[in-house]
C-alpha cells in the first residue's frame, strides 16, 4: 500500500535543458491531493515548462515524477494523462464542435464511453461551472471566460487526481478573471 493519498503528486530533482539553456534545475515538488499550489516567477523562468513536464508532454533530462508514490516516467504518458488533467492559457476548444460535443470527444476516444454517456457527463459537468444551457452553441459564440470555463469543464469531465492550470486567466478580459479564479479555487473542495 503507498504511503501517499490517490492523487499526491512529487518531482525529484528534475533538470531539463533546451540546447545551453538549462530551464529546470534540481526541482522538487510535493502536492498532496486536495491542496491547491502555485508557481510563481516572472516570465521565462519555466513555470509553463515545469507543468509540461509533469504531465510528461516534454520529457524530464533528469529526475523522477512520481503519481501516488509510483513513477510514472517508464508508463505510457497516456495512461498518466488520464489521471492528470490541464488546462492551458489558450482553450483549444475544436470551432466546428458544439461545447458538448468539444467535452465528449475525449471521454469516447480515451475513456470508451458511449455518445449518450459523455454527453450526459459534460452537461454534468457544464452544470458545475453554471454553462449547462450553452452545451449546444459552438466556441465563437461564447465570451472569454465562457470558453476558458468550458476547458475547465472538458478537463474536470475526465475525472482527473491532479488538474494543472497554466496561466488559465491570463487571456481574460479583467472582470473574467475574478469567476475564473473563483472556480479554480473551488475545485479542491469538490474533489
Amino acid at each position: 500500500m503507498s504511503e501517499f493519498a490517490s492523487g499526491t503528486l512529487t518531482a525529484k530533482n528534475i533538470h531539463l535543458s533546451f540546447g545551453s539553456n538549462h530551464v529546470l534545475r534540481g526541482i522538487d515538488l510535493h502536492v498532496e491531493k486536495g491542496t491547491t499550489a502555485s508557481v510563481i516567477g516572472p516570465s521565462g523562468s519555466g513555470k509553463s515548462t515545469l507543468l509540461r513536464v509533469m504531465n510528461r508532454l516534454i520529457e524530464p533530462a533528469q529526475g523522477d515524477i512520481l503519481l501516488d508514490g509510483r513513477s510514472v516516467l517508464k508508463d505510457n504518458p497516456d495512461e498518466l494523462r488520464r489521471r492528470i488533467g490541464m488546462v492551458f492559457q489558450q482553450f483549444n476548444l475544436f470551432p466546428h464542435k458544439t461545447v458538448a460535443e468539444n467535452m465528449s470527444l475525449a471521454l469516447r476516444k480515451l475513456r470508451g464511453m458511449s455518445k449518450e454517456q459523455a454527453r450526459e457527463d459534460a452537461l454534468a459537468q457544464l452544470d458545475l461551472v453554471g454553462l449547462k444551457h450553452k452545451a449546444d452553441v459552438r466556441p465563437a459564440n461564447l465570451s472569454g471566460g465562457q470558453q476558458q470555463r468550458v476547458a475547465i469543464a472538458r478537463a474536470l469531465a475526465m475525472k482527473p487526481e491532479v488538474m494543472f492550470f497554466d496561466e488559465a486567466t491570463s487571456a481574460l478580459d479583467p472582470e473574467l478573471v475574478k469567476g475564473v479564479l473563483a472556480l479554480m479555487t473551488d475545485l479542491p473542495r469538490a474533489a
